[in-house]
């Protein structure tokens, strides 16, 4: 210390001037820095929060949008269930009476209870009456199906437009004369073999379509 002011003495005010000055201007430089260091966190702490509040109404609004679109969708959903509903069951109602139109016109035995001719003709006409209906209304719903359950629908009107057709056709053969021997023996085996297909194959893919509607109306 002795030494320090023994220069200071010897050098003259100019350099104690110059270490004044070196000293305050080292204080003024950290007291400047601190200043700065505390302005620039205050400005990232309150852009942080800026950022925040700006994230937090951004989520709020897409969650409000989500939940409007969500709420849109269950609303159309629910139409379109309520909808399908609807046409499956109508659509059921005309395949069961079709189903039993078409039991009704090939089973072996009809008894008579007035008109042999004139109650054959009404078995028939209820058949195509069963067909027309099932057809007409199943052709204009049939966008409420997807694709595997439309084929086996198409499928199973194939089956009882097919079966009817040949066992009208075997009829009208009969009724007209038309077959003999051994060609009256091949229609009798050809209308059994009608009969056992709507009996077994034709009410078993019925069962399997009245499943397949539980399903999709989730009864099952």
């Amino acid at each position: 210390m002795a030494e320090l002011l023994k220069i200071l003495m010897y050098s003259g005010p100019s350099v104690l001037i110059l270490l004044i000055l070196i000293f305050f201007g080292k204080n003024a430089i950290e007291y400047f820095f601190s200043e700065t260091i505390e302005i620039k966190k205050k400005e990232l702490n309150q852009n942080l929060e800026n950022h925040k509040m700006l994230l937090d109404q951004q989520n709020r609004s897409f969650q409000h949008s989500l939940d409007t679109k969500l709420n849109e969708f269950n609303v159309r959903f629910s139409k379109l269930h309520e909808e399908r509903a609807n046409v499956i069951k109508e659509l059921y109602e005309r395949l069961v009476k079709l189903h039993s139109a078409t039991v009704t016109l090939t089973r072996r035995i009809h008894p008579i209870i007035e008109d042999a001719e004139k109650e054959e003709k009404q078995r028939l006409e209820n058949v195509n009456n069963a067909l027309n209906e099932f057809n007409k209304f199943y052709l204009v719903n049939k966008i409420y199906f997807d694709k595997e359950l439309s084929d086996r629908l198409d499928k199973v009107a194939h089956e009882y437009w097919s079966k009817n057709w040949d066992y009208a056709t075997i009829l009208r053969m009969f009724r007209e004369g038309q077959v003999s021997g051994d060609f009256y023996k091949k229609m009798v085996e050809d209308s059994q073999k009608i009969t056992e297909a709507v009996d077994k194959d034709i009410t078993k893919s019925l069962e399997d379509l009245e499943n397949e509607f539980r399903r999709v109306l989730g009864v099952i």
